[in-house]
């Protein structure tokens, strides 16, 4: 008995479900999608305050202070020496400038206090402070830092 070999043809792939699906994977990315301003990635233990209010002014420069008594005023790694000047010569650049403190609570007071002399130093009257709000549920969960008017 002879059987008889049908041809064999090249498999066909689909590619316009493919392009289908890519298109809305990369449309859910875009509109799920958070945009923030460049900060240091640092994991931050921020306080709770429920005083706590969110701010509706531009976006500040953030002076971060972490754990470790480093000083970051956005991306960029500074002395607290430093501070005072380079603040004072964007104030002078830009009046309208604004500048917000986001500091660890496990921060040292000392190098708190320190930041907020060289912020006063520059002239710079109101600085505003990043806070976690209080969780109902789970008090020590950490939430999104809301802006906190508060002078130095």
């Amino acid at each position: 008995m002879r059987f008889r070999n049908k041809p064999h043809r090249t498999p066909i792939i689909n590619i316009v479900s493919l392009i289908d699906i890519l298109c809305i994977i990369l449309i859910f990315f875009v509109v799920t999608s958070i945009f923030r301003r460049e900060e240091p990635q640092i994991k931050l233990d921020l306080p709770e305050s429920s005083q706590a209010k969110a701010s509706q002014q531009t976006t500040p420069e953030i002076i971060t202070v972490t754990e470790d008594e480093k000083v970051y005023l956005g991306p960029t790694l500074i002395t607290v020496a430093e501070l005072g000047p380079l603040l004072k010569s964007k104030r002078d650049a830009d009046p309208r400038a604004r500048f917000a403190l986001k500091s660890s609570k496990k921060a040292p007071f000392g190098i708190v206090i320190k930041v907020m002399d060289a912020v006063k130093i520059a002239g710079i009257d109101e600085l505003p402070t990043f806070t976690a709000e209080p969780n109902e549920a789970n008090p020590d969960a950490s939430a999104y830092p809301a802006a906190a008017a508060a002078t130095p």
